[in-house]
Protein backbone atom coordinates (compact mmCIF):
# COMPACT_ATOMS: atom_id res chain seq x y z
CA UNK A 1 0.00 0.00 0.00
CA UNK A 2 1.52 3.52 -0.90
CA UNK A 3 1.46 5.59 2.13
CA UNK A 4 2.25 8.82 -0.39
CA UNK A 5 -1.38 10.34 0.57
CA UNK A 6 -0.97 9.37 4.39
CA UNK A 7 2.13 11.14 4.78
CA UNK A 8 0.02 14.31 6.27
CA UNK A 9 -1.67 12.05 9.08
CA UNK A 10 1.93 10.67 9.97
CA UNK A 11 3.26 14.19 11.07
CA UNK A 12 0.00 14.38 12.69
CA UNK A 13 -0.05 11.22 14.37
CA UNK A 14 2.70 11.97 16.84
CA UNK A 15 2.62 7.98 18.07
CA UNK A 16 -1.03 8.27 19.36
CA UNK A 17 -2.20 4.60 20.78
CA UNK A 18 -5.42 3.75 18.75
CA UNK A 19 -7.50 0.55 19.68
CA UNK A 20 -9.34 -1.16 16.41
CA UNK A 21 -11.92 -3.22 18.05
CA UNK A 22 -13.70 -5.05 15.36
CA UNK A 23 -14.60 -9.13 14.92
CA UNK A 24 -13.69 -9.36 11.07
CA UNK A 25 -10.38 -9.78 10.81
CA UNK A 26 -9.17 -9.33 7.57
CA UNK A 27 -11.26 -6.03 8.29
CA UNK A 28 -9.32 -5.27 11.75
CA UNK A 29 -5.91 -6.16 10.18
CA UNK A 30 -6.61 -3.64 7.50
CA UNK A 31 -7.54 -0.92 9.10
CA UNK A 32 -4.90 -1.59 11.52
CA UNK A 33 -2.20 -1.60 8.68
CA UNK A 34 -3.86 1.69 7.46
CA UNK A 35 -3.48 3.26 10.84
CA UNK A 36 0.13 2.13 11.16
CA UNK A 37 1.57 3.61 8.13
CA UNK A 38 0.01 6.67 9.51
CA UNK A 39 2.04 6.53 12.25
CA UNK A 40 -0.02 5.22 15.10
CA UNK A 41 0.89 2.55 17.60
CA UNK A 42 -2.26 0.25 17.24
CA UNK A 43 -3.42 -2.61 19.34
CA UNK A 44 -6.11 -4.53 18.34
CA UNK A 45 -9.10 -6.41 19.86
CA UNK A 46 -11.68 -9.18 18.23
CA UNK A 47 -14.56 -8.54 19.90
CA UNK A 48 -16.08 -6.37 23.10
CA UNK A 49 -15.05 -8.68 26.01
CA UNK A 50 -11.14 -8.33 24.82
CA UNK A 51 -11.66 -4.35 24.09
CA UNK A 52 -12.88 -4.25 27.53
CA UNK A 53 -9.32 -5.71 28.67
CA UNK A 54 -7.64 -3.76 27.05
CA UNK A 55 -8.72 -0.91 27.83
CA UNK A 56 -8.54 -1.32 31.39
CA UNK A 57 -5.38 -2.18 30.71
CA UNK A 58 -3.83 0.71 28.78
CA UNK A 59 -4.99 4.13 27.56
CA UNK A 60 -5.55 4.92 23.97
CA UNK A 61 -5.59 8.02 22.36
CA UNK A 62 -9.05 7.26 20.06
CA UNK A 63 -10.70 3.72 19.57
CA UNK A 64 -12.14 2.55 16.24
CA UNK A 65 -15.28 0.54 17.33
CA UNK A 66 -17.20 -1.62 15.17
CA UNK A 67 -20.90 -1.29 15.67
CA UNK A 68 -22.31 -5.24 14.70
CA UNK A 69 -20.37 -7.70 16.64
CA UNK A 70 -21.48 -10.56 18.35
CA UNK A 71 -22.07 -10.42 21.95
CA UNK A 72 -21.07 -7.29 23.00
CA UNK A 73 -21.68 -4.65 20.27
CA UNK A 74 -19.99 -1.31 19.44
CA UNK A 75 -23.39 0.43 21.10
CA UNK A 76 -23.57 -2.15 24.03
CA UNK A 77 -19.83 -1.06 25.01
CA UNK A 78 -19.76 2.74 24.29
CA UNK A 79 -21.38 3.13 28.11
CA UNK A 80 -18.76 1.17 29.53
CA UNK A 81 -16.02 2.64 27.50
CA UNK A 82 -17.46 6.29 28.75
CA UNK A 83 -16.84 4.88 32.28
CA UNK A 84 -13.28 3.57 31.81
CA UNK A 85 -11.90 6.39 29.18
CA UNK A 86 -14.46 9.46 29.27
CA UNK A 87 -12.61 11.11 27.58
CA UNK A 88 -11.22 9.07 24.94
CA UNK A 89 -12.65 9.55 21.29
CA UNK A 90 -14.65 6.98 19.53
CA UNK A 91 -15.02 6.44 16.03
CA UNK A 92 -18.26 3.80 15.73
CA UNK A 93 -17.94 2.09 11.85
CA UNK A 94 -20.98 0.09 10.48
CA UNK A 95 -21.84 -1.35 6.97
CA UNK A 96 -25.93 -0.81 8.28
CA UNK A 97 -26.54 2.38 9.91
CA UNK A 98 -29.66 4.76 10.03
CA UNK A 99 -30.70 8.02 11.48
CA UNK A 100 -31.74 6.27 14.99
CA UNK A 101 -28.70 4.20 15.54
CA UNK A 102 -26.39 7.51 14.43
CA UNK A 103 -28.39 9.77 17.21
CA UNK A 104 -27.99 6.79 19.80
CA UNK A 105 -24.41 6.23 19.05
CA UNK A 106 -23.40 9.96 19.90
CA UNK A 107 -25.81 9.74 22.63
CA UNK A 108 -23.58 7.59 24.46
CA UNK A 109 -20.23 8.98 23.39
CA UNK A 110 -19.64 8.38 19.98
CA UNK A 111 -17.32 11.22 18.63
CA UNK A 112 -17.69 10.03 15.34
CA UNK A 113 -19.61 7.59 13.06
CA UNK A 114 -18.56 6.16 9.57
CA UNK A 115 -20.35 3.99 7.10
CA UNK A 116 -18.68 1.05 5.59
CA UNK A 117 -17.36 1.58 2.99
CA UNK A 118 -15.49 4.22 3.64
CA UNK A 119 -12.50 6.17 2.30
CA UNK A 120 -9.70 5.53 4.62
CA UNK A 121 -8.92 9.37 4.46
CA UNK A 122 -12.11 9.82 6.29
CA UNK A 123 -11.30 7.49 9.15
CA UNK A 124 -7.99 9.53 9.65
CA UNK A 125 -9.85 13.09 9.03
CA UNK A 126 -11.82 11.98 12.12
CA UNK A 127 -9.06 10.48 14.26
CA UNK A 128 -7.05 13.75 13.53
CA UNK A 129 -9.95 15.70 14.58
Amino acid sequence: MSTGSLEPARQEASQGRILVVDDDGEMRALLAEVLREAGYDVKEAANGAEALIRLRAESFAAIVLDKNMPGLTGLDLLPGMRVICPETPVVLITAFGDVATYVDAVEKGAFAYLFKPFRMEELLQALRQ
